[in-house]
């Protein structure tokens, strides 16, 4: 952003300085066939000697000179009002992409805000409690993709806004499978964990955290999925496995929610 306004600077400077340069007064020195000229006054201008004929032929290449310099100048002012053009546009889009950056981490951590006063149950949370995190992380590597940011966007509001869960499911999916690269597709994942739990799918539901846990350990949501995967488990009856995966949680993310919250499912077992 400070280079684009720098650039801007510049260019507006020599825009100013070649303004300054075209107005001075131009005068041809050059050699000529027996005429002559002298330079008087304070502003320097050109008092032609000689015959008439050489006095117009000197007019004739002072002008024709002072017609290039401007011709030159004019096209030089034209280039570089298109540079500042150009800048200025950058710039322009620059500052909306980082406003829709802020307007979207400031409704994400509006709606966290709303999931943690409503106090959700720990084992039963609704996609749009248990799911709104989830997005935090995501909200902290905003993609310049504007194609990408909105299919992420248009997936997510189908949870937070419109409560279509399972419109939602399918665009979480459509997402992964557009964007695969994509820094959103562990929350995408995990997004999907959470619906299919609602559903009661929770065989999909426990790929879906897998999948966070095992092929993204640097993502902020994998201990989050650890957690899941352990309370499926404990649905399911599985109490060792249960254990295992909060024992992970508790070592491997010390003093967060989840590793609390771990302790908690641990000590009912």
């Amino acid at each position: 952003m400070k280079s684009v306004y720098k650039q801007a600077a510049v260019a507006l400077a020599v825009l100013v300085a070649l303004n300054a340069q075209a107005a001075a007064p131009v005068s041809d020195l050059s050699g000529d066939s027996g005429g002559g000229v002298v330079l008087s006054g304070n502003n320097g201008a050109i008092v032609p000697t000689g015959s008439l004929e050489d006095r117009v032929a000197l007019l004739e290449r002072t002008l024709n000179a002072r017609l290039r310099l401007q011709a030159d100048l004019q096209q030089q002012v034209d280039a570089l009002q298109g540079e500042v053009s150009e800048l200025r546009g950058q710039l322009e889009q620059q500052t909306y992409q980082m406003e829709q950056s802020q307007e979207r981490q400031r409704q994400l951590y509006q709606e966290l805000d709303k999931v943690a006063n409503s106090q959700p149950a720990a084992t039963s949370a609704a996609p749009a409690a248990a799911a709104a995190s989830a997005t935090l992380a995501a909200a902290a590597n905003y993609s310049t993709n504007q194609n990408e940011n909105q299919a992420y966007d248009a997936a997510v509001n189908m949870v937070l806004k419109e409560k279509n869960y399972d419109k939602a499911i399918p665009a979480f999916e459509g997402f992964i499978k557009q964007f695969p690269s994509s820094s959103y597709v562990p929350n995408a994942h995990y997004w999907l964990g959470q619906l299919l739990f609602n559903k009661g799918d929770r065989t999909g539901a426990a790929a879906q955290f897998t999948t966070v846990a095992t092929k993204f350990s640097k993502s902020p949501k994998r201990a989050d999925a650890l957690l899941k995967l352990g309370m499926l488990a404990q649905l399911d009856g599985k109490k060792a496995e249960a254990k295992n995966f909060y024992e992970q949680v508790i070592k491997g993310y010390p003093n967060t929610s989840p590793a609390q919250l771990a302790k908690q499912s641990l000590s009912k077992l």
